[in-house]
């Protein structure tokens, strides 16, 4: 069987398995450029009240803002996959004052030319505060897929090569989880049938509820479902079983799958442009409000310490600049657009 395009081409995001649980911080700390800030801060999330992107939000603006003794407001302006935010975010000045809180679809939108930021250059990246790996799940209740009480992804394997489409999938219409569910067919050599939303609540309520065999998501956003019996995790797409879930097997080491994962990611951005001390400040600014208390708390209970989860902003500017890469590469292998020129 011919390896999926990640299996050789996706070696870009090294920086972001390097050395898991290994990071450092500056022990200096910049002072805040002179009269800077001298007005509240704005935060533009892009993604509803009460989701993982406005929890993330609102987890790392408090420690934030008593850092720089300063106040930061947040918006969510919402709709159109995550975009709908970016006019307002592009249209205010590039002097520190707005931040734009997204996720890794900036740059999959960007080179399916949804969008014409580029991320790279139109962006100055500050930090990304959440990483989180992506697993497939089952109805707990649903013994088609287990051996003894303990899922069995060999067995969802072998029914979903019956016949095409006969295994269904919830998952949502965002890139990263779309090539991932591609990553996992290919190697196994199957198609299934996903069902797409980008409603939560339908989404894993599909699975629990009988309707749609298995759930793609990341394991912090179904943490209470898995500790509440509902969701069993029955694939890990990961180099490596995770501790959280030592029973459940990973993609690479008990399936022989080499390559590097697609990630979802939540990070901070300032607008290219903005004053390069204010930039530099920010980010140590945020960096510091990771490892505050109060974030690592929520860190915890969010289940986003699986795996690494801080990234500097020169990590997150390097991240943005492979991952354009990684999906004209995805993108072209699945048949999927590509923006002219790339």
């Amino acid at each position: 069987m011919k390896k999926f395009f990640l299996s050789s081409t996706i070696t870009v995001f090294a920086s972001v398995l390097t050395v898991f649980g290994l990071f450092s911080f500056n022990s200096s700390f910049a002072a805040a450029p002179e009269g800077y800030p001298a007005r509240p801060i704005t935060v533009i999330c892009c993604y509803g009240k009460g989701g993982g992107s406005d929890q993330a939000v609102d987890a790392i603006v408090g420690p934030a803002a008593k850092i720089m003794n300063a106040k930061i407001n947040k918006i969510n302006i919402t709709g159109g996959g995550g975009l709908n935010c970016l006019p307002e975010f592009l249209q205010a000045p590039a002097d520190g004052y707005t931040l734009l809180q997204h996720i890794d679809t900036l740059p999959s939108r960007y080179v399916e030319g949804r969008i014409d930021l580029n991320p790279v250059t139109d962006l100055e990246a500050l930090v990304i505060m959440n990483v989180a790996p992506t697993m497939l799940f089952i109805n707990a209740d649903d013994e088609r897929f287990q051996t003894d009480g303990v899922p069995d992804f060999d067995k969802l394997v072998e029914y979903a090569k019956q016949e095409e489409g006969k295994l269904t999938v919830s998952n949502i219409n965002i890139p990263m989880e779309l090539v991932s569910m591609g990553v996992v067919e290919n190697h196994f050599g199957f198609k299934s049938r996903q069902v797409l939303t980008g409603k939560s609540a339908e989404r894993f309520g599909a699975v629990i509820g009988g309707q749609l065999d298995v759930l793609m998501e990341q394991p912090g956003d179904v943490s209470k479902y898995v500790e509440g019996g509902n969701l069993k995790p029955i694939l890990a797409l990961w180099p490596t079983r995770f501790e959280l879930y030592p029973d459940t097997k990973a993609l690479g080491s008990d399936y022989g799958l080499d390559w590097e994962p697609l990630l979802r990611f939540r990070g901070m951005f300032l607008r290219k442009g903005t004053p390069p001390e204010i930039v530099e400040y920010l980010a140590e600014v945020f960096a510091e409000a990771y490892r505050s208390e109060d974030h690592q708390e929520f860190v915890k209970r969010k289940s986003l310490d699986i795996v690494d989860s801080f990234r500097s902003r020169e990590d997150t500017t390097k991240i943005l600049e492979d991952s354009v890469g990684v999906y004209i590469d995805a993108f072209r292998e699945l048949g999927l657009p590509v923006r002219e020129g790339l």
